[in-house]
């Protein structure tokens, strides 16, 4: 495949993913469910276009590729968080902003 197509397919990810948060992070949603499934589905297919992706352009394993797999634990874990009452919901919509941000300067700048 096209490594364009695994950077579509990777932000796509990231955007399901952020709907899912947006979703699951609501204090008293019906739909929370569904939030979890987009998030789950969101955090997938970005670990899956993100390798494939590396592979693709041979870049091998840099300490930046380390950084946002922490990033990206770490939105995994935020719903769970927020459920549990560790976080409240807009701490956790803060959190999983300042992890976005900090994921997307990653694999921009490729800084490290």
């Amino acid at each position: 495949m096209d490594p364009l197509t695994y950077r579509i397919l990777h932000l796509a990810g990231v955007m399901v993913l952020f709907l899912g948060i947006g979703i699951a992070l609501l204090p008293e949603s019906a739909n929370r469910k569904q939030g979890a499934l987009f998030h789950g589905i969101g955090l997938a297919v970005i670990l899956v276009a993100g390798f494939g992706l590396l592979a693709k352009m041979k870049l091998g394993f840099p300490s930046w590729v380390i950084a946002k797999l922490v990033i990206w634990l770490l939105i995994g874990a935020l719903p769970v968080l927020v459920k549990r009452k560790i976080l409240p919901p807009a701490a956790g919509w803060g959190v999983a902003l300042a992890l976005g941000i900090g994921a997307a300067y990653l694999g921009v700048m490729k800084s490290f």
